[in-house]
């Protein structure tokens, strides 16, 4: 019997499927991957925020009723980490790929959770991820790991707390998903990678391996991604190296944010590299944002409201208006290799 989950996460043959959920204060991403005539589930970072109507992910995959050929934690902070081990007892988890870090007190039971998973994944499931300049293949769909680098991933060990915190965005795993011929659309997912991350290890060194279509907004849209203080000046190099058409952030609103997210700031920066239409914003209307890229590489973005009604938890307000539900922002495009700007 279809369920909820089985029908807007599984695609039709061929086609590579990512679902940008909605876990309020968090980030938790589902890719369906095309593998010939099967789909490989990979999830990368996962989150449980009841106060703010995230989605119930435990659920979800308990409905979904696949195991999790690979779950990615970019880096060990509980918004990326929470509620991992209620999923593994929902599903199998195949393979664990991690950064490889210890994270500071603050995040030590969530981290605990992780820990408790891989020991339940045989040895060769087990990956540390580590920055490469070679394609890699998951399936049919490439990828690339940007960071951490593997000349800085084992200096954090010993730091305090909060240099720990911010030494981990530091080397926050970045990678690059890409699917399609002649011209693949690319998938760039950054978790809370920040400025020092981009301007010191990753921008000039993987300069023809950072372009994509879709950019998840690094650690929910906060400023971090662009400069250390507010009143900085911005550093802008990687994002127009990117040079994509679409940024999602993964966040509340603003005023539902502990922490303020998405930063006006930062905001203001994206709209200056962005259409405002092509800024999709999960917490906005509390709706998750899918990405279908065919075997021709044309893509097709929208928002998806059945998720969060059907699994979402029930606190805060119930979300915004669904008038934007449905609404399609390509139908489809496709990117030259030259410009990456859609055409059709």
């Amino acid at each position: 019997m279809a369920t909820t989950a089985t029908k807007v996460i599984i695609p039709p043959e061929g086609i590579f499927r990512t679902v940008f959920l909605y876990v309020g204060q968090g980030e938790a991403t589902l890719m369906a991957i095309p593998d010939g005539k099967r789909h490989i589930i990979a999830l990368i970072d996962s989150n449980k925020d009841e106060s703010l109507g995230g989605i119930n992910l435990p659920q979800l995959f308990s409905d979904l009723n696949r195991k999790i050929d690979v779950f990615i934690n970019t880096h060990p902070h509980s918004d990326h980490l929470k509620g991992i081990k209620e999923i593994s007892e929902q599903v199998n988890i195949a393979e664990i790929w991690h950064s490889g870090h210890t994270p500071g007190k603050d995040h030590k039971e969530s981290y605990d959770e992780l820990q408790e998973v891989i020991d339940n994944v045989t040895e060769d499931g087990i990956i540390t991820l580590e920055g490469t300049r070679s394609d890699l293949f998951l399936g049919d769909v490439s990828y690339n790991i940007l960071a951490p680098a593997e000349y800085v991933s084992d200096e954090i060990d010993g730091e305090d707390d909060d240099a720990r915190y911010r030494r981990i965005h530091e080397q926050c795993s970045v990678l690059r998903f890409c699917y399609g011929s002649p011209d693949a659309a690319c998938i760039l997912v950054t978790g809370d990678s920040d400025l020092s991350a981009w301007r010191n290890h990753i921008t000039d060194y993987h300069k023809d391996r950072i372009p994509a279509v879709i950019l998840s907004a690094s650690h929910h849209g906060s400023r971090t991604f662009f400069k250390d203080e507010e009143e900085d000046d911005p550093y802008t190099d990687h994002i127009e190296i990117i040079n994509a058409s679409y940024v999602v952030i993964s966040s509340p609103k603003q005023d539902e944010s502990r922490h303020g997210h998405p930063h006006d700031d930062a905001l203001e920066i994206y709209k200056e590299y962005f259409d405002e239409e092509n800024i999709l914003h999960l917490g906005a209307n509390r709706e998750c944002v899918i990405v279908d890229i065919a075997a021709d590489g044309s893509i097709d973005v929208y928002f998806d409201k059945e998720l969060v009604e059907e699994y979402g938890y029930k606190g805060g307000d119930g979300g915004g208006s669904n008038s934007s539900a449905d609404k399609k922002f390509a139908m489809p495009y496709t990117y030259t290799a030259i410009d990456r700007k859609p055409m059709g």
